[in-house]
């Protein structure tokens, strides 16, 4: 037999063999039994439906996820316009790795939960068990002038090898304003108005002062040269004991009145010697119902408006207070002032939180042809401090220091039916609040539907900061 040659025979037997063996491995079954338990896990991460009280966002728990609906209270920046809000609230049950991710849209250039970017790729958070408020920092490539609608995914795995998936969706809607609004591209002022600015007791001209598109970044460059949002700014940063209000006319119709604006500041100018550093202060200030007699909202009171200043030219009304213009009004009316210095600078028995509220009323007595202007503020003594003050001072829950470039929004709403007085600062940047609910039966009567005067004010004292104002819209 040749070398590397097999027999035909051999051949054929070997492949009957090995045809045979297949056939009789084909006809082998195994057969097993099995059971499978399936038992229901409840989710690690769940929302807690809420919202921020100016109405820059609210979120509620869907079968899926998370959905929220937001007002693009934007930033205009040299890059696009940056939408910082919070986005929803989480409480996780067990420590764990928390993973988001927005699907693509040409209309975001980026974006950031809690300082963690999750856009244009995902990010992760590592959490332990407890609740989470997660800030969005959305930078978005054109100004929101229409509904835009956004969806993401995220997952929790808290076991090797277990994760749970979610999806969320995101409703942004261009914000609305009736008196000014400079916010998200836009620059108007839709109602008649007057300014008037103080300076230690004395009238003041050169505040408050627009920024436009074309100025803003002068207002900006102590924080940032990359922003240009354009704001009125109501009092400059190098001067302690001013202030600077827009005033102007609205119809009330009787029932509940809400005020609600947008304010920030770029730089804090006190000095390291004052008595209050390092903290910001003395915020915003909201007038309600001035019934004035004297002047009018027309171009002739512009900067001209008859005004009481505390407490250069009246007492000291709280022992924490900004400079307070208290303009000419033939019927008491209401004065509501958000200072940051309560309970960082300052803080006494019975002040536990950080607003002042006053009622004021102010008369002229004519000497011939010259007036005096006297301003009557109560109540007095203060109800909840007491003597030498005057109005609830320190009064409400919560506080907060808000940094530069924070959007704060304040909320003043008056009821009515039940004669209450409440407001609501709110940091968006951080999620930050400090509130308060005042009743005013047996110190002020509600006042009958009509045209009133109303305002908003920045104003420094021992503090000083350059507040000024983004937004402000009124309903009632």
């Amino acid at each position: 037999m040749e070398k590397g040659r097999w027999p035909l025979a051999l051949v054929i037997v070997l492949l009957s063999l090995i045809i045979t063996a297949y056939v009789a491995m084909a006809h082998l079954v195994f057969v097993y039994q099995a059971g499978i338990t399936v038992e229901p896990v409840s989710s690690p991460i769940t929302v807690i439906p809420g919202q921020c009280p100016c109405g820059c966002s609210s979120w509620s728990q869907t079968l899926s996820g998370f959905s929220t609906t937001i007002t693009a209270y934007t930033l205009e920046t040299t890059s696009g316009y940056v939408l910082t809000t919070p986005l929803v609230k989480f409480n996780s049950s067990v420590s764990g790795t928390l993973t988001m991710s927005l699907s693509s849209s040409s209309s975001v250039v980026s974006d950031y939960v809690n300082g963690t970017q999750i856009y244009p790729s995902p990010g992760s958070f590592s959490l332990s068990a407890g609740s989470y408020l997660m800030i969005q920092r959305l930078a978005l490539s054109s100004p929101v002038t229409s509904t835009l609608t956004l969806s993401g995914q995220y997952s929790y795995t808290y076991t090797p090898g277990v994760s749970f998936l979610y999806s969320f969706s995101e409703t942004i809607n261009p914000p609305s304003a009736n008196v000014m609004n400079l916010l998200n591209g836009q620059n108007a002022i839709y109602v008649k108005h007057v300014y008037q600015g103080d300076y230690q007791g004395s009238s003041n001209s050169s505040w408050p002062v627009y920024y436009g598109p074309s100025t803003a970044s002068q207002y900006w460059s102590p924080l940032s040269s990359s922003i240009n949002q354009p704001v009125l700014m109501m009092v400059p940063s190098n001067y302690s004991w001013s202030s600077g209000a827009m005033f102007w006319q609205n119809s009330y119709g009787g029932g509940s009145l809400t005020i609600t604006m947008v304010g920030v500041y770029s730089y804090n100018g006190i000095p390291s010697t004052s008595s209050v550093y390092p903290y910001v202060g003395d915020g915003y200030i909201v007038y309600l119902f001035l019934k004035p007699s004297l002047w009018n909202i027309s171009p002739q009171y512009n900067y001209s408006v008859p005004y009481v200043a505390s407490p250069n030219t009246t007492q000291v009304i709280a022992p924490v207070q900004g400079d307070v213009m208290f303009p000419q009004s033939t019927s008491t009316y209401i004065v509501v002032e958000w200072n940051p210095l309560w309970q960082y600078a300052y803080n006494t028995t019975g002040a536990t939180g950080q607003w002042d509220v006053w009622l004021a009323q102010v008369t002229v007595n004519w000497f011939g042809l010259f007036g005096l202007l006297t301003a009557y503020v109560s109540p007095y003594p203060s109800p909840n401090i007491g003597y030498p003050y005057t109005g609830w001072d320190g009064i409400g829950t919560g506080a907060f220091q808000p940094r530069p470039g924070d959007y704060i929004c304040i909320t003043v709403t008056y009821n009515p039916s039940t004669n209450t007085l409440s407001g609501v600062a709110y940091d968006m940047n951080t999620g930050w609040s400090a509130s308060f609910t005042l009743n005013l039966s047996g110190y002020f009567t509600p006042p009958g539907s009509g045209n009133y005067v109303f305002g908003v004010a920045g104003t420094n004292g021992a503090g000083q900061a350059n507040w000024a104002i983004a937004y402000v819209n009124y309903q009632g």
